[in-house]
């Protein structure tokens, strides 16, 4: 999925692609440790995890910037065949690539729980995220035709609304969910990306930069740390219920760093990296691919536990993103696989 010509919205979105691959890499030490265990390595690895946790909302709040703008109103037959045209592809492609992985590598994988995974909208873990997408490109048309009739303080309500519906529906068990519902906790995030990158901005002062980085940042640490009070108590419900994306905490990481790229780049493009920008339209298949560098890395020594998670998920998550890019620039000029991870 081609990045639109904004220099913020690039920054944004290789900059959550980043952190996509430094959550992966520190769940997988979250998850090696075995039982209640909560040594410095765990709680090195949790913090990394929850300081990263911004990275889907700001990928969807990118989503709601692209789409939502009343320049964008196409008729939605009209617009549901050029998502579909774009969307199919990488979703069959990398579904039957990844239930390919899991047949090769798991002894216990069979048809029937590749048939469960497909229900959930997740045949591999990260996967998710391309079968919520059809469900946010559903309602698109409606919400454009609100937006357009609503005032700012009505959007700030709508969003208020959805965000909090969704944070109390992640205290519910929802193991049985299909992937058809999958968008609804992301709806609020969706409006939000509209909402901030029309907003008119103040000066980008260093003063409220330091601020924006600050409540993110603080709000990261109440993620780590009640996950951590949490999971003697619930297990590993307690991390789920303070990783998950309509947590409040969470919203504040993703509206506060969506703030800060728009503010980084508004106005003042000379000083995003050019790094930054070739990136960008790698950034979704470096989503799509990352796992398979784990993996592979993982089985040369390179992981997480490398001398420390401190050190470890740091090291593994530059590494993997790293190799991710070249594997994508080079996918991108092979034709019969570009549309794959574009």
């Amino acid at each position: 999925m081609k990045p639109a010509p904004h220099a913020s919205l690039e920054y944004l979105r290789t900059l959550a692609a980043l952190a996509v691959v430094g959550v992966h890499a520190a769940a997988r030490v979250l998850v090696a440790l075995p039982g209640k265990q909560q040594d410095d390595a765990w709680w090195t690895a949790n913090l990394m995890d929850a300081l990263c946790h911004w990275c889907v909302p700001v990928f969807v709040m990118i989503s709601g910037a692209l789409l939502l703008g009343r320049e964008n109103a196409e008729p939605a037959l009209m617009f549901y065949r050029r998502r579909l045209a774009r969307l199919w592809r990488p979703v069959l492609g990398w579904t039957l690539f990844y239930l390919t992985l899991l047949a090769a590598t798991e002894p216990d994988w069979n048809l029937r729980r590749a048939a469960a995974s497909l229900l959930r909208g997740a045949p591999y873990y990260h996967l998710w995220y391309l079968y919520m997408l059809p469900g946010l490109y559903l309602i698109t048309p409606f919400l454009r035709r609100m937006i357009a009739a609503s005032s700012r303080r009505e959007l700030r309500l709508l969003m208020l609304a959805c965000c909090t519906l969704a944070a109390l529906g992640t205290l519910t068990h929802q193991e049985g969910r299909i992937f058809l519902t999958s968008f609804l906790p992301f709806t609020g995030y969706f409006i939000a990306g509209h909402y901030l990158f029309t907003q008119a901005h103040r000066p980008d002062t260093a003063y409220h930069t330091r601020m924006l980085w600050a409540l993110m940042i603080v709000a990261g640490l109440g993620v780590a740390l009640g996950a951590g009070l949490l999971r003697p108590w619930l297990g590993e419900r307690g991390i789920t219920l303070m990783y998950a994306y309509p947590n409040p905490l969470v919203w504040v990481m993703g509206f506060c760093m969506f703030r800060i790229g728009l503010l980084q780049a508004s106005g003042k493009q000379q000083q995003l990296t050019a790094l930054c920008i070739a990136l960008a339209p790698l950034s979704f298949g470096i989503y799509l691919i990352h796992p398979v560098w784990l993996l592979a890395l993982a089985h040369v020594g390179i992981d997480g536990f490398l001398w420390h998670p401190a050190i470890g998920i740091p090291l593994t998550t530059l590494s993997t993103f790293a190799l991710s890019a070249l594997s994508i620039a080079a996918l991108q000029r092979i034709p019969i696989l570009r549309y794959t991870v574009q």
